[in-house]
């Protein structure tokens, strides 16, 4: 795998990315890629008007100095990590206000091949940034699960297949990882969701076999009300290291309404998942 990875580093975030950072690394050295990180520091701008003048600007101060502080840190992380493990990296420093939505990071994933985002549980920050990623930058992106100890091995690789056209594309843009799998397992789940051939895993395994990747198909059952975490378990189950699967939205008025398994992923997810739309 040749090409271009974006690592997204957000400032102020808990946990700290730092197996993020040795994640996307060993990615990029394995794979010869090109690696960007990109640190993402919000700087928050209060209104002069909001508050008396003479406090108005006490806490937004000691909050952009905190910003500030780690996206250095950040910084000399990522400097430091990449030098050890002779890998090339690439630095982008960010600087937006307060709600801007790190429109510069999506902008950026456009031009790489995938985007890669430690994520922590239940992190609203952090899954809103997650989710114009998958929407708005036309690339796939890795999710990192930061809250749970995760191997990034892509020996084994778990496909979750639909027939859709989000995991068509997905399961496009990981190519070179499967390549690289010495086995790929590919699951479709039965239950609410009809799929249009009882056959759906056969025929992604049998395609991905024509491009010479050793792939194996399931069917398989779920409750629907939990299948979000259902395909993630049964991902572990098989030993995959990594999570392939599509994301799903509709866009009524203009706000994206998440289908159930992409929630269920972007607020918990339980190992390393390559998602796209």
């Amino acid at each position: 795998m040749t090409g271009r990875i974006q690592l997204i580093l957000p400032a102020g975030q808990q946990p700290k990315p730092t197996a993020a950072i040795e994640a996307a690394i060993a990615l990029a050295r394995a794979g010869g890629a090109a690696l960007t990180a990109s640190v993402a520091q919000t700087r928050a701008n209060v209104p002069v008007h909001w508050l008396a003048r003479e406090y108005a600007h006490l806490p937004v101060a000691e909050f952009n100095a905190d910003m500030a502080a780690d996206a250095i840190a950040l910084r000399d992380s990522v400097t430091r990590a990449a030098e050890n493990a002779n890998v090339n990296v690439r630095l982008i420093e960010i600087l937006n206000g307060l709600g801007d939505g790190e429109r510069a990071v999506v902008m950026a994933a456009r031009t790489h091949d995938f985007s890669v985002l430690g994520l922590p549980d239940f992190d609203a920050t952090a899954r809103q940034l997650a989710e114009q990623l998958l929407f708005d930058s036309g690339r796939p992106l890795m999710i990192l699960p930061l809250s749970r100890p995760f191997s990034l091995n892509l020996e084994t690789i778990a496909v979750a297949w639909d027939h859709s056209e989000p995991a068509s594309r997905v399961m496009s843009g990981a190519m070179p990882l499967l390549k690289r799998a010495n086995r790929v397992v590919v699951f479709s789940v039965l239950g609410a969701k009809k799929l249009p051939r009882a056959e759906a895993a056969q025929d992604a395994a049998e395609y991905l076999i024509s491009h010479g990747i050793e792939a194996a198909p399931e069917m398989l059952d779920s409750d629907d009300r939990a299948r979000g975490r259902f395909i993630m378990e049964t991902a572990i189950a098989r030993g995959a290291g990594l999570l392939v699967m599509g994301a799903y939205a509709t866009l009524p008025a203009q706000e994206y309404l998440l289908g159930g398994v992409t929630v269920s992923v972007l607020s918990e997810p339980l190992l390393p998942v390559l998602m796209s739309n």
